[in-house]
């Protein structure tokens, strides 16, 4: 009877440790979408000055994240993000609004995706 209780109690931490890991993954990913949709909006005024700043201020945030966010998914999805958003920064600086909103939407499709294959759907376990 010892070994249900123990069994149990190992189920429940982790379900608890995979909550809290989806709920993370879940919130950075919104929480830099939305930084990335706050810069198509400065883009969208031609107000690139601030554009560049928020795209900074994205990159930092990511950066800051991105540590915590390898350990738990592909390595290759997470270094992507992060090519995206700085070349997200290049197009702004060199001008190119076309190509940097090609790149956002890109780069918010892989955040969405990221999201989405943490949640424990059928087509995620199989």
């Amino acid at each position: 009877m010892k070994r249900i209780y123990i069994s149990i109690l190992f189920l429940i931490a982790v379900l608890c440790i995979a909550s809290a890991e989806i709920g993370y993954v879940s919130a950075k990913s919104d929480g830099i979408i939305s930084m990335i949709e706050q810069t198509d909006r400065y883009m969208l005024k031609s107000n690139f000055e601030d554009a560049i700043e928020h795209c900074k201020k994205t990159e930092v945030e990511w950066n800051e994240s991105v540590s915590l966010i390898d350990m738990l998914l592909i390595h290759d999805y997470v270094d992507g993000i992060g090519t995206n958003i700085a070349k997200m920064q290049s197009y702004i600086e060199n001008g190119n609004p076309d190509m940097y909103f090609a790149e956002s939407a890109s780069t918010k499709k892989e955040l969405a995706s990221i999201k989405e294959s943490e949640y424990p759907n059928f087509s995620n376990i199989f």
